[in-house]
């Protein structure tokens, strides 16, 4: 299973075209997303942290923490994007452990790459 397949029916996607902000640092993160179609470019200023593609999630660390965007996040292609709400999210950790475990193998590798 991967986290496609946990979001296969969803039907509220985000068209983003390449060079859109998604999100900035410093904005309230309300909401995390699933890569479906497309390429994420992670900044930190004009520092690119990381390059994100189809599976992957991004946004999950202001959910996890209520704690303002630590980054900006940009469409590096055109994108559909997958959002997720804190509802959503904390039903998806209580009730699927795949996700969790998704989330927090995300996180321990952004970790490792920052030291």
């Amino acid at each position: 299973m991967t986290s496609l397949d946990l979001f296969r029916n969803t039907i509220n996607t985000v068209s983003c075209p390449a060079g859109e902000l998604i999100f900035q640092t410093g904005d309230e993160g309300d909401v995390m997303y699933l890569v479906n179609e497309g390429d994420i470019e992670i900044r930190r200023g004009e520092t690119i942290l990381s390059v994100l593609s189809a599976g992957d999630i991004f946004g999950e660390m202001a959910l996890i923490s209520n704690e303002p965007r630590s980054a900006d996040a940009v469409a590096k292609t055109d994108c559909v994007l997958l959002p997720v709400d804190e509802a959503r999210f904390l039903y998806l950790v209580q009730h699927t452990p795949y996700f969790s475990l998704r989330v927090m193998g995300t996180l321990a590798e952004r970790l490792r790459k920052k030291s």
